[in-house]
């Protein structure tokens, strides 16, 4: 898990549900992630210490039950059992939010209240979220054990405009977002807002340095297309003076040529501006192709005599 990714989960750590309904919401999106699922028994296994200790107190405030709970090397297992307390709290999210956890924790809705849509995105990230460093790539994603799970979590984020696609991978299937505005999206409205202010300064850094770069490869390119135009124009010319047919050019194009001839480093623009009177760019560009066209026929019917 990046760091960031730890700094977003241990900042959600920290925000608590204001209502017994979002309370609620939290542990069903809690319930239905989870490793193992029967009538009897739930599993939630999770390597965040912060998200375990979230998980039990919902579950000791609403039930007045202790789950039991199994520390491993990097993990935490909740297991809620035996299957009266996983009956009373199956009847208590089938009686308060219309649906079966065991099925959907409840029907993606954008009219629900922000503080329930919060509850929903913050539990999802908590239970089986994770983000990839935003200085290397922008990747948001949700590994899901149930295919069914994973479909309801792109309908919960469309129904807040937050596009996600879904993968299939064996033994799991992962809901992801990779656009950047999206991801914000996802920050806010899960209440992760100091770490949606730290992805937005990264955003705003790569997008004025990308700019830079798109800048300067710019100026590149064309300091090179303005060397190579000059290279060829000026070997085009000295071929002429070579083969004596210098002076037969038209008076406007033997300007032109000299002033190529004295500036080879500057541009069409400036160029045009040594003239008297001056020329534009386009002029100047009109009169250089032309002077590079009549130099070529010239140079096919005499060619340069050898010494």
């Amino acid at each position: 898990m990046s760091s960031f990714s730890q700094q977003v989960k241990d900042e959600l750590n920290q925000v608590v549900a204001r209502s017994r309904a979002c309370q609620l919401i939290e542990l069903a999106v809690a319930l239905v992630f989870a490793n193992r699922q029967t009538a009897d028994e739930i599993i939630i296994t999770t390597s965040n210490p912060g998200f375990a200790g979230l998980l039990v107190r919902l579950l000791i405030e609403r039930y007045h039950r202790d789950p039991e709970l199994i520390s491993g090397r990097e993990t935490i297992s909740v297991i809620i059992a035996p299957g009266d307390f996983v009956a009373e709290i199956r009847a208590d999210i089938l009686a308060e939010l219309g649906t079966d956890f065991l099925v959907a924790p409840f029907k993606p809705n954008p009219e629900r209240t922000r503080s329930c849509i919060q509850a929903a995105l913050r539990s999802a990230i908590l239970a089986c979220g994770s983000m990839r460093d935003p200085h290397q790539a922008y990747h948001l994603e949700f590994s899901v054990r149930r295919k069914d799970v994973a479909r309801w979590l792109v309908e919960l984020l469309a129904a807040i405009d937050i596009r996600a696609n879904e993968i299939s991978r064996p033994g799991h299937d992962v809901v992801y977002i990779k656009e950047g505005q999206h991801i914000s999206d996802v920050l806010l409205q899960s209440g992760a807002h100091q770490s949606l202010l730290d992805f937005e300064s990264l955003r705003v850094e790569k997008e004025m340095r990308n700019s830079v770069n798109r800048v300067v490869n710019c100026d590149n390119a064309n300091s090179t297309r303005l060397a190579n135009t000059s290279a060829r124009q000026l070997e085009l010319l000295h071929h002429l003076e070579q083969a004596g047919l210098f002076s037969t050019l038209p008076e406007e194009l033997a300007i032109a040529a000299q002033a190529r001839l004295d500036n080879p480093d500057l541009s069409l623009k400036e160029l045009g501006e040594t003239l008297n009177p001056p020329l534009g760019k386009s002029g100047m560009n009109h009169r250089l192709k032309k002077l590079e066209q009549l130099a070529r026929e010239k140079l096919e019917k005499e060619p340069i005599p050898h010494a």
